[in-house]
């Protein structure tokens, strides 16, 4: 069904890159390349925003003929306590009602990706965005460490676990660079409390990169957008995490 304005998503994570600095809604952090640093996007959706209903109609089916390339993407292992440990960091946060983010980060092992690094980068957020601050730091941290970009999770303090069409934008930056980029919904006062997702491919990263609706939060087109990645390429394993916060 179309994702009509009714359903506005009202939350996500805004990262911007340079290239996409003169269209409004293409908010998102490149995958992270040496000698460039994106400048920071922030948005506020005002003091009249409602929250917003999932949109449940853009998750495609787990797996199958609607997304071929998942089968050709290299399998990414994601510490299993990561979810925890992250939501008692936001912790805070959530009980202000403002959401958290962070980035995951790892090695390529040839045969797979493995999350080694939970990074909480310098930030801003409301209840339904977050944005990174100095992202310097974060770019001098993955090179000293010779660390890929992975992935980024981020709270919905009080709503619900979906990817909005913030976070849509958000992460076809990250797709676009790395096709195993995943993105982690942390919902601690719903059911269920997280969600591990990706953009089909096809259709949903084609449709989001060429979306050109101006408004930040806004309705896509009858399409499968994204689906859940842990029934897919991502694979949660009891395996060591570092965290390390920058603010």
């Amino acid at each position: 069904m179309f994702h009509r304005p009714s359903h506005a998503s009202h939350s996500g994570l805004l990262f911007q890159t340079p290239q996409s600095a003169s269209d409004p809604h293409h908010h998102f952090y490149q995958h992270v390349l040496p000698k460039k640093s994106p400048p920071r996007a922030p948005y506020s959706t005002g003091s009249g925003s409602r929250p917003p209903v999932p949109p449940k109609e853009l998750v495609a089916p787990p797996v199958g003929g609607s997304d071929p390339v998942v089968r050709e993407l290299k399998s990414v292992s994601f510490p299993r306590d990561c979810l925890n440990r992250f939501t008692s960091i936001a912790s805070i946060n959530t009980a202000r009602n403002r959401e958290t983010c962070g980035l995951l980060l790892g090695k390529d092992k040839g045969g797979r990706f493995v999350v080694t690094t939970l990074l909480i980068p310098k930030q801003h957020s409301t209840s339904d965005t977050c944005a990174m601050d100095e992202e310097e730091l974060v770019m001098q941290f993955t090179e000293e460490r010779s660390l890929i970009t992975l992935g980024w999770i981020h709270t919905h303090p009080t709503q619900s676990c979906f990817m909005s069409s913030v976070d849509l934008h958000t992460h076809s930056g990250f797709q676009r660079m790395l096709p195993e980029s995943f993105a982690v919904v942390c919902a601690p006062n719903s059911t269920p409390n997280f969600g591990i997702f990706r953009l089909t491919d096809p259709p949903g990263l084609q449709t989001i990169l060429e979306c050109r609706v101006t408004e930040a939060f806004h309705p896509h087109p009858d399409r499968p957008i994204y689906t859940d990645a842990d029934k897919g390429h991502v694979q949660i394993r009891d395996l060591s995490l570092e965290i390390v916060d920058l603010r």
